[in-house]
């Protein structure tokens, strides 16, 4: 967690201007760094460390040698086979990634103000308005940064900007409580409905998240379900009956289903982590399946 408990700066590693698959209308997405948990599907595993870090892209770099003249703890190499770069000692002081003319190395996330993150979102305020759209905050996983999380949502509100908060709900209940009045919709993930597998797959803990799901709509009513369909693991008819089943019983009347995206292997490669699951497919019929399933009390749509 942030020890920033004033909430006056935070961790950022994207703003992304204009977008249109992250809730009503055109939207700024605002993504903080950091997460509880290390689900085994992550499409950003750059934002589960909440410090800023380095990157490398093998696939951009010309071998030209930049960043083993500058590095301070010599953790750059060339020989025979191209650039060789030693993870565990990155003090992540950005030099090598100043001179390097590609930017093969990069710098995932930066510490903004309050101020600099709103003023920047409210640039957009024009495309909101005639859009129906707003800011969505995201992550990594906005509870890993409350303090900053509450501040950006209370002066955008101040600003009547429609606001939505991305959550795994993996995070202090009293945190995610005290974002209500400033969040016009929760987007909460559903992952798996079974302690061992959630444990298995994300780290963690489902009561966790189903005590924080439970609280958060005794506050309010305006939450959508969202259920990644990882193939082989959170697809099954079980795990979709069992959200369908929560949802039902706490009368969350929207669920999306958000389609497997395979396309994060690259980030791994960056983060110098190994992506197990690779190139899946979402088994044939699946979407019309877990559509007609789907109580008939709840509006459920595959959200690509």
């Amino acid at each position: 967690m942030d020890k920033d408990s004033g909430g006056n700066s935070g961790i950022v590693f994207d703003i992304d201007h204009y977008a249109v698959h992250d809730g009503p209308g055109i939207r700024t997405c605002i993504f903080l760094k950091g997460c509880f948990l290390s689900c085994l599907w992550c499409h950003s595993p750059e934002s589960q460390s909440i410090k800023p870090q380095l990157l490398y892209s093998s696939s951009r770099c010309t071998h030209c040698g930049a960043c083993t003249t500058v590095c301070p703890e010599d953790l750059h190499s060339m020989d025979s086979n191209g650039h060789k770069f030693k993870r565990e000692g990155c003090i992540t002081c950005g030099r090598c990634a100043e001179v390097c003319p590609t930017g093969a190395l990069f710098i995932c996330g930066t510490r903004m103000t309050l101020d600099e993150v709103v003023n920047e979102a409210l640039e957009d305020m024009a495309f909101y308005k005639n859009s129906g759209g707003g800011v969505t905050l995201t992550g990594g996983e906005v509870l890993c940064q409350p303090a900053f999380t509450l501040r950006i949502l209370q002066a955008l509100k101040k600003e009547e900007v429609h606001t939505i908060v991305e959550t795994s709900g993996y995070g202090n209940k009293r945190d995610l409580i005290d974002l209500v009045p400033y969040t016009d919709i929760f987007y909460f993930d559903y992952k798996l409905g079974k302690k061992e597998l959630f444990k298995k797959y994300t780290g963690g803990d489902w009561d966790v998240v189903l005590e924080n799901l439970k609280a958060l709509r005794e506050k309010t009513r305006s939450i959508v379900l969202r259920i990644p369909l990882i193939p082989g693991i959170t697809d099954s008819v079980e795990n979709i009956n069992s959200a369908y089943e929560i949802a039902n019983k706490l009368k969350i009347g929207v669920v999306h289903l958000l389609p497997y995206n395979s396309s994060a292997d690259a980030k791994y490669d960056w983060c110098g982590m190994n992506y197990s699951l690779g190139k899946l497919s979402a088994r044939p019929g699946l979407y019309e399946e877990l559509l007609n399933m789907a109580p008939k009390d709840i509006k459920v749509s595959v959200v690509r």
